[in-house]
C-alpha cells in the first residue's frame, strides 16, 4: 500500500502519506487556520492506534515555515504538550518531527548570522504580519518539538538539505531541496539586511514569498517501486537543480514519478514550462481552493497539459472544486486523454492510491 490523503486544506497544504502492510503514516504540513479543526484532527483520529490505543503518526514533516502550511502542525504538537502538562494521555502518538528552521539554515551558511540579525528580524516582525506570523510559528514549532523530545530531525541528524537520504520502515526518502544555491540566496538576503541595518530587506522578501519558498523542503519518496515527488512551495528551477544533483534527473529524458504534488498550489510564479517537461507523473495533485489566491493559475494548467502528448493518460487531482480551474481543464481535455478528479465535498480528503488499494 502506498496511498496519499490530500485534505481540504483551503489555500494551503496538508496531507497524509500511508504505506506498508502494517500501515505507517507521515503527515506533511497542517494547513492554515481552521484546517486542524475542520478536517485534519478528524482524519488523524481515524489512524491505526499504537499499543496504548492512541492514533500513531510516524513522522510529522513541515515543508517550510509559512502560515498556510504550519498552523495545523503547531496546533497538533501544542495539543500534545497541553495534554502532558495536564497529566493526560497524548491525543496522538507522534514519533518524529522533520522541520528546517530558517535560523538553522542561515547559520549553516554563515555561523552566528541568525543571532546577529535577530534585532532586525524582530523589527521586521513588528512591521509585517507575514514575518511575525512565520517567525512566531517557526519558533513555536521548534520549541514545542524540543519539549516533546522530537527535535533534531531524527534519521537526518540536522537540516534536511539536498542529498540527504533516509529509510523509514521501507519508505525511502531523498531530500531534493533546499539546495546550496537556494541556501546561499537565503543567506545573502539576511547578510544584506544586516549590512544595511534595514529590516525592510527581510520584510520585502517575505512579501514576495522568497524566504519561505527558498527554504521549502522537497522530498522524493519511494516505496514498493512507486515514487512521489512532494514539492512544498519550492521554485521549479531549484527542484530541477536538486533532482540533477541527486542523480534523479540525468538528461536521458524526463523523470517519471507516480505522483507529483504541484509546487505552491499551482502558482505560475514558481514554475515554467520546462519544469513539467522535465518531470512527468501519472497523478498530478493541486492543493488549493481558489479563494484567497488565484490558484491554480490557468497558465500553470496550460503548461502542465502542453508538456504531455495528447494520447498520454494521467489524472489531475484537485482538493476543491474551483470554477475557473474546472473551465480551463474542460477546455484542455479537448482531444486529450487525461482525466480530472475533484475531492467530493462530503469527503475529508482526495485519496490517491499509487501502490495498491487504500
Amino acid at each position: 500500500m502506498f496511498t496519499f490523503d490530500f485534505l481540504n486544506a483551503r489555500h494551503g497544504d496538508s496531507f497524509l502519506v500511508r504505506w506498508g502492510t502494517k500501515e505507517r503514516v507521515m503527515l506533511v504540513d497542517g494547513g492554515p487556520s481552521q484546517v486542524y479543526e475542520t478536517s485534519l484532527r478528524e482524519r488523524l483520529s481515524q489512524l491505526p492506534p499504537n499499543g496504548q490505543g492512541v492514533p500513531r503518526i510516524d513522522v510529522v514533516c513541515l515543508s517550510h515555515v509559512d502560515d498556510d502550511h504550519a498552523v495545523g502542525l503547531l496546533k497538533l504538537l501544542s495539543g500534545i504538550q497541553h495534554a502532558r502538562d495536564d497529566q493526560e494521555p497524548d491525543p496522538f502518538a507522534v514519533q518524529k518531527v522533520w522541520f528546517n528552521s530558517v535560523d538553522e539554515l542561515v547559520d549553516q551558511q554563515e555561523e552566528g548570522l541568525s543571532a546577529s540579525a535577530q534585532e532586525l528580524v524582530d523589527r521586521a516582525s513588528a512591521d509585517s504580519g507575514a514575518v511575525r506570523a512565520s517567525y512566531n510559528q517557526g519558533r513555536a514549532i521548534r520549541n514545542v518539538a524540543a519539549k516533546l523530545g522530537l527535535d533534531g530531525n531524527p534519521l537526518f541528524d540536522g537540516p534536511l538539505i539536498t542529498g540527504g537520504e533516509a529509510t523509514l520502515d521501507q519508505l525511502h526518502i531523498t531530500v531534493v531541496a533546499p539546495d546550496e544555491t537556494a541556501l546561499q540566496e537565503l543567506t545573502e538576503r539576511w547578510l544584506k539586511a544586516r549590512q544595511l541595518q534595514d529590516p525592510s530587506v527581510i520584510t520585502s522578501s517575505y512579501t514576495d514569498g522568497s524566504i519561505p519558498n527558498l527554504s521549502s523542503i522537497v522530498l522524493l519518496l519511494k516505496h514498493g517501486g512507486r515514487t512521489a515527488l512532494l514539492t512544498g512551495d519550492a521554485r521549479g528551477d531549484r527542484i530541477l537543480a536538486g533532482l540533477r544533483e541527486t542523480g534523479l534527473l540525468d538528461g536521458a529524458g524526463p523523470l517519471h514519478v507516480d505522483l507529483l504534488k504541484l509546487p505552491h498550489h499551482g502558482s505560475d510564479r514558481n514554475v515554467e514550462g520546462d519544469f513539467f517537461e522535465q518531470v512527468h507523473a501519472d497523478h498530478y495533485v493541486i492543493s488549493a481552493d481558489g479563494v484567497k489566491h488565484h490558484h491554480p493559475n490557468e497558465e500553470t494548467l496550460h503548461m502542465l497539459v502542453d508538456s504531455r502528448d495528447p494520447d498520454d493518460e494521467y489524472t489531475i487531482h484537485l482538493t476543491n472544486q474551483i470554477d475557473f480551474a474546472d473551465a480551463t481543464l474542460a477546455d484542455l481535455q479537448n482531444g486529450r486523454r487525461f482525466t480530472v478528479s475533484v475531492r467530493p465535498s462530503a469527503d475529508l480528503a482526495e485519496v490517491v492510491a499509487i501502490g495498491g488499494q487504500p
